[in-house]
């Protein structure tokens, strides 16, 4: 009797044991899944954040749609208003990397011809006549690449005009060359998805993104960003299990008028 006295007070503290132990699990689990969510939307709100407000840096500042045609884009930003509450898109147009080559020759004022510091194969991977084509020479102005060949590039400063127009000025050795990008922020699936427009497709940035809003007054861009749990849970009733974390930024490009 007292064997069985014994074991079922010993059964009844194991289950308590038990309960307990499961309960602070699933909080834990929980609490996982929230610092999770918010540290994806934090990171991938902060490198939006820092490519928006590169729009136009080293982009030409009149007549995009006549500069960049591998993208329907007519202003930059663009932003595309999802139907009813469905996502929005942005596509932002700027330099937001190093410089993809520099000079190996002084290049006159008129003339059409960059020769590159760099060889043909390298010079082959970092521009194109298609969707690596817009470059920004010397911080100062834009062309199109209209030709590469070896180490070479045949450029024309005004695309409105017909033939090759050449530079507005000279420049010597080691001019650095930066390349012109389009970039697109868009949600697929809950995934945050980011397009260079260079022909790899949309990459995944962030996951369980279940919305993307954009709005732009002047030269302030509002963008609101939802992040959710990876998993839901049956004791949540809100958003189908699902807990949320919306950040929210406004941004002012800093070059947009210059």
């Amino acid at each position: 009797m007292e064997l069985l006295i014994s074991m079922t007070i010993g059964l009844i503290i194991l289950a308590a044991l038990s309960s307990t132990f499961l309960m602070q699990r699933k909080t834990y689990d929980i609490q996982e899944q929230i610092v999770e969510m918010v540290q994806t939307a934090r990171a991938a709100m902060d490198m939006m954040t820092r490519e928006i407000r590169m729009a136009g840096y080293g982009t030409p500042k009149s007549s995009i749609s006549s500069w960049i045609d591998w993208v329907t884009i007519d202003s930059n930003p663009k932003i595309v208003q999802g139907s009813g509450s469905d996502p929005d898109t942005i596509y932002i147009i700027g330099c937001f990397g190093s410089p993809r080559a520099s000079l190996s020759a002084s290049a006159s004022s008129g003339a059409t011809l960059l020769t590159l510091s760099q060889s043909a194969t390298e010079t082959s991977k970092e521009f194109d006549t298609t969707d690596e084509k817009v470059i920004w020479i010397g911080g100062i102005e834009n062309a199109i690449v209209t030709n590469v060949s070896a180490n070479i590039l045949t450029i024309d400063t005004d695309p409105g005009a017909g033939g090759n127009q050449g530079l507005s000025r000279d420049y010597g050795v080691g001019t650095s060359i930066y390349l012109v990008k389009v970039i697109t922020y868009s949600i697929v699936s809950n995934t945050l998805k980011r397009n260079e427009n260079i022909g790899a497709g949309r990459q995944p940035l962030a996951e369980n993104i279940e919305d993307l809003q954009i709005s732009q007054s002047g030269n302030s861009i509002n963008v609101s960003l939802t992040a959710r749990t990876s998993k839901a849970d049956a004791d949540y009733s809100a958003n189908n299990g699902y807990r949320t974390h919306t950040l929210t930024s406004f941004i002012t490009p800093r070059n947009l008028n210059l």
